[in-house]
């Protein structure tokens, strides 16, 4: 459907749907902005505290709710959650809500009403976890403990953060800048591989990396910002000897609550003839694809023999 923008023209003569249309346009686009380039959460702040054994105090902060509309709370909230039963949890949470206000009333030649819309907040304590669907943001989870009392600790892993949505389409080309991986000694024992020089190692060049006898290193891989899914991984390059590569997603879990160290995938290419080259892509399946706001990946190459690796690539969703 258009969208339909007001036009003035001289001697025009506007009433009331007129200005209100005049806003609902304003309005319907910035919301629209908010929604499909920046997606929806918290935007900063809003960070919520023990104040006491029965109250917990939410600070001021900026958020954005699934149908584009700007929370924003002014001022500090205290909540007693004496009212609930020990051993269990709420969730804190936010919402736009609109009011009139009395201050607002008008009143005059018979006609009555309100001159003014106020746009505010409303922070809430449920039993149940709300439907993750952007209309309420979950900012905490807060225990109850067998006391009836406050848990010093206030989960927030369930708390959405804004980013912006990710703009990157295709293959996102990395620079392929590895950290050489030390031999590992536990309890003063060399681990495998026992028989490692540490003076091979990958050396970077402009548009490449390459090795002689062989190298082995991990690299990070830089995560777009808003991106939620890497969808494949990609290597080239020649190798007269043997190539071992390891994709691991990393860092925190936040729908677990805890770290996280993940193969999400691995690939070996043998000797190959003068002159011939590998392009390996690793579509990488349903299960795997998932990134969390927290999570962080990185690649393991472990060469062997003469190598070069002209392209390390990326596709994020």
């Amino acid at each position: 459907m258009p969208m339909k923008r007001l036009k003035y023209f001289t001697h025009q003569f506007l009433r009331e749907q007129d200005f209100e249309a005049e806003q609902n346009y304003h309005i319907a686009m910035r919301r629209l902005h908010n929604r499909s380039i920046h997606g929806w959460g918290v935007v900063e702040g809003l960070a919520v505290h023990k104040k006491n054994d029965k109250e917990i105090v939410i600070d001021p902060g900026i958020a954005i709710d699934g149908l584009g509309r700007e929370i924003i709370l002014a001022n500090q909230v205290t909540r007693d959650l004496s009212s609930f039963e020990p051993g269990s949890y709420t969730y804190i949470t936010i919402s736009y809500e609109e009011m009139l206000e009395d201050s607002d009333r008008y009143s005059s030649g018979g006609v009555e009403g309100y001159t003014r819309t106020t746009e505010t907040t409303l922070v809430s304590e449920r039993r149940h976890e709300p439907v993750k669907d952007g209309s309420v943001l979950i900012l905490a989870r807060v225990r109850i403990n067998e006391n009836g009392n406050v848990s010093d600790e206030i989960e927030t892993h369930l708390r959405t953060h804004l980013h912006a949505r990710s703009t990157v389409t295709g293959w996102l080309r990395l620079p392929f800048k590895p950290v050489r991986l030390e031999p590992l000694r536990v309890g003063g024992k060399l681990v495998p591989p026992k028989q490692w020089d540490p003076s091979v190692e990958f050396t970077v060049d402009v548009a490449s990396a390459y090795c002689d006898k062989g190298a082995r290193g991990t690299m990070p891989i830089p995560v777009p910002p808003g991106a939620s899914k890497l969808k494949a991984f990609r290597i080239c390059g020649t190798t007269h000897g043997k190539v071992e590569v390891e994709l691991v997603r990393g860092g925190w879990n936040s729908e677990a609550n805890r770290s996280e160290q993940k193969q999400l995938a691995e690939r070996r290419v043998e000797r190959r003839a003068e002159g011939d080259g590998f392009d390996e892509v690793i579509e990488l399946p349903e299960e795997r694809q998932n990134l969390g706001e927290l999570h962080t990946l990185s690649i393991g190459v472990i060469a062997e023999g003469r190598t070069e690796i002209w392209l390390v690539a990326a596709r994020f969703e």
